[in-house]
């Protein structure tokens, strides 16, 4: 062994004057071969002696775990959605005593070759609008029972061969027009990107429908003009948010100043959460009696802005549920468990109603 080399297995046979084969035994806690005592710890205390240490693959395979769950993920972990599920992730994987991975893109074989090679103990998969589990990686995990829970895949009431997780885009709707009727609601501007995805699918058909059930309530419809190939470019530019913005104020501004509908029993509804700052900006120069309210959290904290009200998704407690249930994947006899968790109403303060009072959250479907 030369001079501030690692010390490897060969280094152990050589002292002890046996096969590197009977080194890996010796040192295999899992191994059933039958070693005399004196040979195995002969061979452990050399180990110890040169300071021998098995790199983290070796120590998976003596072992048959890593202690390691992979998460697959497209999405900048920078965006407020995603490092919120990340961060329950985080928690609930080390409650049970794992890590997390995040995996770059690559083809299902790989990591699929992954887990069943010890490296990883399972995988995640975290969706988005239409980005679901694709075909090859679910036929994979089907095949050979590797242990994977797949997140906002619109998979609820599917029978599948591994766990899901949900968010309940439709109740989150039903729940937020209940409040915003508590609130005296009487015209609903719905701002809304001209996509067809299925988070936005979903909320429109129930925002129609709630309002359907609601015939004194106006309803009146403003694209925010993003559109697939628009949303791509924002993607990829960052830099491109400020005109988007921008932009995003003069459509607010032109419909607002179109109608003469009463502020105080007015709500400028943002499909996306990441437009409710922009928008609640104009509101309040125009008239601080206007209410603005999103479909996801945004930026903004409710009790920090007067009439603002949110559906709030529960994106940390999504990823807690992915822990929990890849800990039951790993089982010998996993049951594989479809949750649908409901988005709370987050409200602060309204000043357009006095019967309004802050809005507790909702735990119901």
């Amino acid at each position: 062994m030369t001079a501030g080399a690692r010390p490897t297995l060969k280094d152990i046979a050589r002292r002890a004057g046996v096969s590197v084969s009977t080194v890996s035994y010796a040192l295999n806690e899992q191994s059933t071969l039958p070693l005399s005592g004196t040979t195995k710890a002969k061979i452990r205390q050399i180990a110890r002696d040169i300071g021998y240490v098995p790199n983290g693959l070796a120590r998976s395979l003596q072992a048959g775990t890593s202690r390691t769950i992979g998460v697959l993920l497209d999405k900048p972990v920078t965006t407020p959605r995603y490092a919120a599920i990340v961060q329950g992730l985080v928690e609930g994987l080390t409650e049970q005593g794992l890590h997390l991975a995040l995996l770059h893109k690559g083809p299902a074989s790989q990591w699929v070759a992954a887990v069943r090679g010890y490296q990883l103990d399972g995988l995640i998969f975290v969706g988005h609008d239409d980005h679901e589990v694709p075909g090859e990686l679910a036929e994979l995990v089907a095949k050979h029972s590797v242990p994977f829970v797949a997140l906002d895949c619109g998979a609820f009431g599917e029978e599948r061969p591994y766990s899901t997780v949900d968010f309940d885009y439709r109740a989150g709707v039903e729940l937020l027009m209940a409040e915003l009727e508590r609130r005296g609601t009487r015209t609903v501007y719905y701002l809304r990107p001209d996509l067809v995805s299925r988070a936005e699918r979903i909320r429109e058909q129930a925002v129609f429908s709630a309002l359907g059930q609601r015939p004194e309530v106006a309803l009146r419809v403003v694209s925010t003009g993003i559109t697939a190939e628009h949303l791509k470019r924002l993607e990829e530019n960052p830099d491109q948010q400020a005109s988007y913005v921008h932009e995003l104020a003069g459509r607010v501004e032109q419909a607002l100043g179109t109608d003469g509908a009463d502020p105080g029993h007015t709500t400028l509804l943002c499909s996306w959460g990441a437009d409710v700052e922009a928008v609640y900006r104009v509101a309040q120069r125009r008239d601080p009696r206007y209410t603005v309210a999103g479909l996801a959290a945004g930026t903004l904290t409710t009790g920090l802005w007067p009439n603002l009200v949110y559906s709030r998704l529960p994106l940390e407690g999504a990823g807690r549920e992915c822990a929990r249930l890849i800990m039951g994947e790993t089982s010998t006899s996993p049951v594989h468990e479809h949750l649908l968790l409901p988005p709370v109403i987050d409200a602060g303060q309204s000043t357009n109603s006095e019967t309004s009072a802050p809005a507790t959250a909702a735990d119901e479907t």
